[in-house]
């Protein structure tokens, strides 16, 4: 018995362990395809965010898509090059994405509306003090960023730079295609942990105590 119950006890702490891994360095990615092999590694929920279902009209300032929310002025769709695009019209904030349980990994394609320049520096900050700078084209084009996080994020904003400084609302980022990996509920970790302890107590014969 003693014997079945430590069985159980390794077989959760592995898997706890396994699904809370700690990656040894942030790493950025400029090309896409590259950025998902990366993030075919990462433990988690991986999801396709788009922004299809918006309709044209203004949605407000909080838009929550699965277990992501993104938090703006006034987010809109809009159409850019690489597709339908979230767009933080007329903001005087940057746009922020929340995650309900962290992030591993996270890629987009980046624009602003802004059409006084070509392009732009843009910014991701994330929550553990990691920011990443990028150049990106002006709306139509996009360029694609995206991420490995050393360690689950919970939230991170996107800037334009604030590209109108001398009005109240200097924001207009737009953001498209989203690919992320998601930490998992707790719950799914603690039943994946007695789903591996049970395919441990099958698989080795039972020992008289």
């Amino acid at each position: 018995m003693k014997t079945r119950f430590l069985q159980f006890v390794l077989a959760v702490w592995a898997t706890v362990i396994s699904e809370q891994s700690v990656w040894s360095q942030s790493t950025p990615y400029y090309d896409r395809l590259t950025f998902r092999l990366a993030a075919q590694e990462v433990p988690g929920n991986q999801q396709n965010i788009n922004f299809l279902f918006l309709p044209p009209s203004t949605q407000g300032p909080v838009v929550t898509i699965s277990d992501l929310t993104f938090t703006g002025r006034y987010l809109s769709r809009y159409q850019i090059n690489s597709g339908v695009a979230l767009f933080n019209f007329d903001s005087g904030f940057p746009l922020s994405i929340q995650f309900a349980n962290g992030a591993r990994a996270f890629g987009a394609d980046f624009s602003s509306q802004y059409q006084g320049v070509a392009s732009f520096t843009a910014t991701l900050s994330l929550d553990n003090g990691e920011t990443f700078h990028f150049t990106a084209p002006t709306d139509p084009n996009s360029t694609f960023f995206g991420f490995v996080s050393s360690t689950p994020i919970m939230n991170l904003t996107f800037s334009d730079g604030g590209l109108l400084p001398n009005t109240a609302s200097g924001h207009e980022e737009l953001i498209a295609n989203v690919f992320v990996v998601t930490v998992p509920e707790p719950a799914g970790i603690v039943l994946a942990g007695f789903g591996a302890a049970l395919l441990l107590g099958w698989r080795f014969p039972k020992h008289k105590s």
